[in-house]
This record gives C-alpha cells, structure tokens and sequence, in this order.
C-alpha cells in the first residue's frame, strides 16, 4: 500500500467532519481500518539510527503492511529505562530499547559490553548478533519475559573517545577523568589509567564544557550528535572499538500476534528488509562524522594497533568477564558460565569471517 501519513506525537487524528467523517464510516463497513502502532523512542530524530528509523524502517512497515504508525522521538512518550516495560505493557506497540540501561532485567544482554573490539563492518555485526539469538536461548526467553519480542537490530557507530586535552594514544586518558556509560566500559577506564567517572548522559556537554571530566567514552555518532565535540575537540577513534550492545527495536508481542497473518509476515519481513539496509548508512555515517569534524578543525586521531590491545586489557578482560558471570547469575541468570562460553564462541566467528 502507499504510505500514508506518519504521526509525530499524539497530533490530531480526529479532526475529520461532515463529509469526510459519513464518507469514513460508510466505508468502514466494506474495507479494513488501518492498525494504529505507536513507536516510542528517546533519541532525538535526526541522529544515524534515529533517521534510518524514520525514514527507512518506519515507511517500509508501512508500506507492506496496514499499520499506521504513530513516532515519539526524544522521549516524548518514555524515557530510555522506560520503554521496555512501556513496549511490554503496550503503552507503546514498538520501541527502541537500549539494553545497556537495563542490566538486571536483561542480565543477558548485558554480556556484550565484555567483548570490547568486534566486527568493523556492520553485516558482520548484525550477523553475531542474530547468531546469538538463535543459538543462545537466554537472550530471546528474557525478552519474552518482558513480553516483547525482537523486530531488528541496529548498531551505533564505533566506540571513541572525545577529551578537553590532546590526545595522542591510549596513554593521554591516563590520570584523567573520564566518563562513560555502564559498568563495564567505566572499568575498561580505570584498567587504562582513567580516573572513571559516572556522569548522567544529559550532563556530559556541561561537564566537559567546565572541566568537571577531561573526556567521555561512547560510540562515535552520539557524540557528534550531542555536540560533545564541540566543546571537546580532541577524538580518538577505531573501528575495532565497536559499540558491542546491540540497538533493539522491539514489538508487543500480544500486538504480533493481534496482527493479521498476512500484517505480521509483512512486519518481518520490512524489518529484516530495512537491517539489511543499514550497513550503508553505517559506513556512510562514520565518515560522515569525521569529515564534519575535520572540517571543523577538531583533532581527530585514529589508534594504533597497540593502543587498541591496551584497551580491550586481554589478561583483566578475563576477570571482568569472571566478575560479569557472578552478577548475572546474582541477577538470575543461573548458566551465565555457559552463556559467556557460547557468546565467546559466537564472537570468534564473527571476527573470523
């Protein structure tokens, strides 16, 4: 079908009368009404995944199904440790989840963030993650849980770094303080020699505005995207520093499986159509980010071979992935040692291929 109007926000969908509204409902009674979906989401639109969300995902359901979708960007329906709850309760029918703000719930999904250098292309990215979840049962019984289920996966641009001072290498974060988001990346820090800060996401641009931290770690388009590099202008950066928690659009699952079947086999399939069109955007995105920002005179510093080994730390890496098996199992995930033994496996072959 064409693709009809998308809704931003609630907006007014009632505002047809007199003819319009008598030739609404005549026709009601001889052909099916739309499903009304509402897609939830706390970024801001305009960003790599939230554009390709708005402007490639979103219309594809669309257009091969009847679901009429309603957007919330920025938050304007819930917040980022809302949605999962939010998606499964149905307030919302879809959204975006970010599991790394969810570390008990989706004990699980928090084993990514323990492999910090990964696929540099995003085909092989989505390859693992899809290897997971049809080879480890965990990850989608946890979603089921929550009374979601999985509808595509996208990624963030690689990790980097974005600091007030210069930075050469690994070694220039050393007695800095630094911030980033979780658990495990704020260790990654510390192992480094950075003094790790926790600081909420909203804050970052005034904290490194007035010095209150030195420097952030976090993928490479959210930071452009929030301006960080422009009161911050010195960036490190490497593919291998994939941003390894996957970025999860969801769905109702009580919505799927409301759907017709020919409505549900359509939003599948839109969904594994738009993935697969987001490798270029990837690529796209990444250069993109840094030509904007070398031309706008920031100092922008690729890292060595030997500075990505120092931080992916292998001999503490064990460790922390030790330490990561104790908290899931405290977390109920009971085979979290086998969990860590298949996703490494899995792992393995994506860098392989």
């Amino acid at each position: 079908m064409a693709r009809s109007k998308v809704t931003r926000g609630f907006g007014d969908r009632g505002g047809m009368k007199g003819v319009a509204l008598a030739a609404l409902m005549c026709c009601a009674s001889t052909m099916a009404l739309a499903e009304n979906a509402r897609y939830s989401d706390h970024d801001p639109n305009g960003g790599m995944r939230t554009g390709f969300v708005a402007d490639v995902w979103l219309p594809a359901i669309e257009s091969q199904t009847d679901i009429d979708v309603q957007e919330f960007f920025a938050g304007t329906l819930m917040g980022s440790k809302e949605v999962l709850a939010g998606v499964g309760s149905g307030v919302a029918d879809m959204g975006f989840v970010y599991p790394g703000h969810y570390p008990n719930r989706l004990a699980a999904h928090s084993i990514f963030s323990l492999f910090p250098r990964g696929p540099q292309e995003f085909d092989d990215m989505a390859w693992f993650y899809h290897q997971v979840y049809d080879r480890v049962p965990a990850f989608k019984e946890e979603l089921a849980k929550e009374g979601v289920v999985p509808l595509m996966v996208t990624a963030g641009l690689p990790g980097a770094f974005v600091g007030r001072n210069e930075l050469n290498g690994i070694d220039d974060i050393s007695g800095d303080k630094w911030r980033a988001g979780g658990k495990w990346p704020l260790k990654y820090l510390e192992n480094a020699g950075a003094v790790p800060v926790s600081v909420p996401w909203g804050d970052v641009y005034v904290a490194l505005q007035t010095g209150s931290i030195d420097g952030t770690f976090t993928n490479y388009d959210g930071l452009h995207l929030m301006k960080f590099d422009e009161v911050a202008q010195n960036l490190l950066i490497s593919k291998e520093l994939w941003f390894a928690v996957p970025f999860l659009h969801i769905a109702n699952k009580s919505f799927v499986e409301g759907l017709s079947a020919e409505a549900a086999t359509g939003l599948v399939e839109a969904s594994r159509a738009a993935e697969a069109e987001f490798s270029a955007v990837y690529n796209a995105a990444f250069d993109q980010v840094r030509s904007e920002q070398e031309a706008a005179g920031y100092r922008v510093t690729e890292l060595s071979g030997a500075d990505v080994e120092k931080w992916e730390n292998a001999a503490e890496l064990e460790n922390l992935r030790a330490e990561w098996i104790t908290s899931a199992e405290e977390a109920g995930l009971a085979n979290a040692a086998e969990v860590m033994e298949q996703v490494k496996a899995i792992h393995a072959e994506a860098l392989a291929r």
